[in-house]
């Protein structure tokens, strides 16, 4: 990441409830964002029912390891929806999120998109850069 950009990150409705509602202490991933990204703010883009960016959370480690490993180190047995997702992969990553601040008003797709009619959600995560109509309305928004 370079010194003037952001990074934004799509999660599943369901979870990004968990992480602003403080039950989710790991954000698993089936590509690491690196170790480059840890004690930065990263956004959080709700996809499915929200489809807004909600606010933003701190990874302060990444944890990465085959399946067995992962889930000895964030004591995840027995979860079928996480075994499922690392189906086939010999690494996996947990994204270990030390913070997480909730927008008090969600930025939707809809607004971002009248002010930015090329923006791309990411499948994964992606970069914001400076120049982008949205770095500054990120940078700015009021948190819980």
């Amino acid at each position: 990441m370079e010194k003037n950009e952001l990074l934004l990150m799509s999660i599943k409705t369901k979870y990004a409830s968990r992480i602003f509602a403080g039950t989710k202490e790991y954000e698993f991933r089936r590509k690491s964002i690196g170790e480059k990204n840890c004690y930065k703010e990263i956004y959080i883009y709700s996809s499915e029912e929200e489809k807004a960016i909600v606010g933003y959370i701190i990874v302060d480690k990444i944890l990465n390891g085959n399946l067995k490993k992962i889930q000895a180190l964030t004591n995840s047995f027995n979860n079928k929806g996480m075994e499922n997702y690392f189906n086939g992969c010999k690494e996996c990553y947990a994204l270990h999120i030390s913070e997480h601040h909730k927008f008090i008003k969600p930025i939707k797709l809809e607004d971002i998109k009248k002010q930015h009619k090329k923006f791309v959600v990411p499948q994964f995560y992606r970069y914001i850069k400076e120049e982008e109509p949205i770095y500054d309305l990120l940078e700015s928004t009021l948190v819980e």
